[in-house]
């Protein structure tokens, strides 16, 4: 009994020896970059050992990024120039001009529209593929599925080719639709509401509930954290898309990836200012996982096992 005890004590350390040593080696590089982002270029550049305390250059680095002109990385309030002359008064009406979006409103605005859209069509396809029986339902999933293997490289010229023919270049919607329905969203939601029991719906059924309302009031309350989940993953995809924002969208209505690219340039790379950048770029995802963390844990795993 004894050697038992001790032997799941040794496990159980070094399980949590692996865990902080996973947690240290995460955490390191991002603490690194807030570091950067508060030192001159000359400091962390010239240093020939990686400097643990932060500086006092971060607003100066901000200052510096947000003087560029070739992208914008925060908005600012912009000028209403349209006005209904009402004698002594005017009122303006072009509201949409009071504040001008930069790389990360536009980010958040995007991933968020992405992300909503998303959970409602990955949530109604799992439910479907979870809980009816219809013709050529296995082939149809495996093939939803098999779109995971296509690399976005592949697919940037014919959605390049079909946005321009909708006229939706240069549009937050080019980058939202294609992927508004993510087969791995789909995925998820229809292995974790197979969990609903069948007897469940017949019941609701019986006392007269439509097919939708079967969706909207027993699938998705009982879907909460897997929905939580999701939400992280789909805006995580968004927020980190790259290749086909750089393609289809103009100097302006730059996302972040996008914008950290332009301060890489032919002749320089703007180390402090590029430091900066992706620190404003993490405080968002880590505060929506940090409100999101305990349903992202029971969300996967809800799936995970078969009854």
């Amino acid at each position: 009994m004894r050697e038992e005890t001790r032997r799941e004590a040794v496990w159980q350390f070094l399980t949590y020896a692996f865990i902080l040593l996973g947690a240290i080696l995460t955490l390191v590089p991002l603490y690194w970059i807030f570091v950067a982002s508060t030192l001159k270029e000359s400091q962390f550049l010239s240093s020939t050992s990686p400097r643990l305390a932060p500086g006092d250059s971060f607003f100066a680095n901000f200052q510096s990024l947000q003087a560029r002109e070739n992208v914008q990385f925060v908005g600012h309030v912009g000028e209403m120039t349209h006005y209904i002359d009402l004698g002594p008064f005017y009122i303006a009406y072009d509201f949409w001009n009071l504040w001008n979006m930069g790389a990360i409103e536009s980010s958040i605005f995007v991933a968020g529209v992405y992300t909503l859209l998303s959970l409602l069509l990955c949530s109604m396809a799992g439910f479907a593929f979870a809980k009816y029986e219809f013709r050529f339902k296995k082939p149809i999933f495996y093939a939803i599925l098999a779109t995971l293997i296509l690399p976005i490289q592949l697919l940037v010229i014919p959605l390049f080719l079909l946005m321009s023919q909708l006229g939706l270049t240069n549009n937050y919607w080019a980058i939202i639709l294609p992927w508004a329905a993510n087969p791995l969203g789909i995925f998820l939601m229809r292995q974790n509401m197979r969990s609903i029991p069948d007897a469940l719906l017949e019941s609701a059924r019986m006392d007269g509930a439509t097919e939708f309302q079967l969706f909207y009031k027993i699938a998705l309350p009982t879907m909460k954290s897997s929905l939580a989940a999701l939400s992280i993953i789909l805006f995580l995809f968004q927020w980190n898309l790259f290749l086909f924002p750089l393609v289809i969208l103009d100097q302006g209505k730059y996302t972040i990836p996008v914008a950290i690219n332009q301060l890489v340039g032919a002749q320089r790379v703007y180390y402090d200012q590029i430091m900066v950048a992706a620190t404003l770029s993490i405080i968002p995802i880590f505060i929506l996982f940090l409100f999101l963390q305990k349903q992202f844990v029971s969300g996967i795993l809800a799936g995970s096992v078969k009854e």
